[in-house]
């Protein structure tokens, strides 16, 4: 029998890859450069697999309730927990690759649990991480870590759109396991919870112990009304 062309099945996460490649890497790069990013995502997309690289494996993700995390704030009746992967073996929880901690990218995962009597809504681009001097780490979105740890050189090294193109693929698997885990935006029903995974780049060692995550902006959709902001220390409960 004709096996269908999965390629219909699989389209719609490498136009949401289109879509949220953001300025979290590219504001390193000139304008002409940024216009060859997209680009580049597609090359990782379409040629995922000819490498000969080993087979990527999605990994379950072990979600527990909110308030069983060591890192988590209990406020407005919503509760907010973070395990944050500082570590190699932590970050091989979540995804099948060590290219994330070699390239320096911060795994969050993040649990919210919604007790109140309305709809919520959480965007990733919200969350931010401070670090223990004060920086401010924007959230990456999952398509621009994609970019990075695809990489053997910065992206900014790459002079031309043929050398882009021309770079190492990722496997398909791991492309859809990123978009799958990724926090995205979520809209948390009433009396219900919700996860996924928010990046950052990983701070230097002596500014990891005791960085905050900062979220400004939950939104209640009953009254479109903002809610108090959340921050509480990674590693440890909020006091």
């Amino acid at each position: 029998s004709h096996t269908p062309d999965r390629t219909f099945i699989i389209l719609p996460p490498v136009f949401y890859l289109l879509s949220s490649v953001s300025s979290a890497f590219c504001y390193h790069i000139p304008p002409m450069k940024q216009i060859a990013a997209p680009l580049l995502v597609v090359s990782i997309f379409f040629l995922g697999g000819s490498t000969g690289l080993a087979r990527y494996k999605i990994k379950d993700l072990n979600i527990k309730p909110a308030q069983e995390y060591v890192a988590h704030q209990d406020f407005q009746n919503l509760v907010i927990a973070a395990y944050d992967c500082d570590t190699e073996a932590k970050t091989l929880e979540l995804f099948d690759t060590d290219k994330l901690h070699k390239r320096e990218i911060l795994p969050v995962l993040v649990v919210v649990e919604n007790n109140n009597d309305f709809a919520i809504g959480i965007h990733e681009r919200d969350f931010v991480l401070v670090t223990r001097d004060g920086t401010n780490l924007p959230s990456l979105p999952y398509a621009s870590v994609l970019l990075h740890i695809s990489l053997d050189k910065p992206l900014s090294s790459y002079s031309t759109q043929q050398e882009m193109l021309l770079l190492k693929t990722v496997d398909k698997e791991m492309i859809l396991d990123f978009e799958h885990k990724a926090f995205g935006e979520k809209l948390i029903a009433p009396d219900s919870s919700d996860s996924g995974v928010v990046f950052f780049m990983l701070p230097e060692k002596a500014n990891l112990p005791g960085a905050r995550l900062y979220l400004p902006e939950i939104i209640n959709f009953s009254d479109k009304t903002q809610l108090m902001f959340f921050e509480f220390e990674l590693g440890r409960p909020q006091e």
